[in-house]
């Protein structure tokens, strides 16, 4: 897997876990992907055609509402902090331009976003919702299922540090 995101700048931006993703050990269920725009993990990009004179790296935009699901990808490059010292994970962001690290969805995957991930129109986090992406890059929480459902969140986790994280399984 390509990955030269080596770039940080100080805001805070989404962060995803791979809790329990097929693509953690099967590199099938893994894509590169390549966006015009920064782009935070966590994020979800519909994946597109294969780049000119290239065998690996796809084109990538913003998903539709009816966009299928196995047509749509997690964004989680791998966090590449220089200076551990002075920035976290939440610094990290993805430039545009540069290849990003995509996990297809697989029924029964367990994945984890931060509250910067969600869209501004989602609910309040909540056992039993409903995980949606339609026209945005941002995943949604809604009561019922609309756009392309990715799955339910089943846990909202609190760190001790006051991170929120949003556990949802792919359905």
């Amino acid at each position: 897997m390509l990955n030269n995101n080596l770039e940080c700048r100080l805001a805070r931006h989404g962060v995803v876990r791979t809790d329990n993703m097929m693509g953690t050990t099967v590199g099938t269920h893994l894509v590169s992907l390549r966006y015009t725009e920064d782009i935070d993990n966590g994020h979800v990009l519909a994946i597109g055609s294969y780049e000119d004179n290239s065998r690996e790296v796809r084109e990538a935009s913003v998903p539709a509402a009816a966009t299928a699901r196995g047509l749509l990808a997690l964004c989680a490059s791998e966090e590449i902090i220089k200076d551990v010292a002075s920035h976290d994970i939440f610094e990290f962001y993805n430039k545009a331009g540069k290849i990003i690290r995509g996990y297809r969805f697989a029924v029964n995957d367990i994945f984890s976003v931060s509250r910067e991930c969600l869209a501004s129109d989602s609910l309040e986090p909540a056992v039993g919702q409903f995980a949606v992406v339609s026209g945005s890059t941002r995943i949604r929480l809604a009561a019922t299922a609309t756009g392309t459902t990715i799955g339910r969140v089943i846990e909202v986790e609190i760190e001790s540090s006051g991170n929120e994280f949003v556990v949802i399984e792919v359905t």
